[in-house]
């Protein structure tokens, strides 16, 4: 009987470490650099062009390939200029119009990462 549980427990494990592997894949981490990031940088970087910033929080980032991933997202926006604090966690974002919290959450949540809080500005 005691063989079952310990087996039991093995394949919970196995599950669940099997499962954040792949929730990891999805969010664009690499886990070692295995996938290449098409990095798009923001064609105007001329800051006085930028009369709006948000600097948001961003969840699961945890790699370069993370940080690439995320500014990539923000910088295929017309308009817009990210820039990514891995320490920190955050993005800064300009933006030469003003958008909204809404608008800057689907950005990053479509590049697969979450966002824990927004805070707006104008500059």
């Amino acid at each position: 009987m005691g063989n079952y549980i310990i087996i039991g427990l093995v394949i919970v494990i196995i599950y669940f470490a099997v499962q954040s592997v792949i929730k990891r894949g999805k969010n664009g981490c690499c886990g070692g650099g295995s996938c290449s990031v098409h990095e798009v940088k923001a064609e105007d970087q001329d800051l006085s062009h930028y009369p709006f910033k948000a600097v948001v929080t961003v969840e699961d980032m945890h790699c370069e390939n993370c940080k690439k991933k995320v500014e990539s997202a923000l910088n295929a926006v017309h308009g817009v200029w990210g820039k990514v604090d891995l320490k920190s966690k955050t993005a800064e974002v300009r933006m030469k119009e003003e958008h909204t919290e809404m608008e800057i959450r689907e950005w990053i949540n479509k590049a697969g990462y979450g966002v824990s809080h927004v805070e707006l500005e104008k500059i």
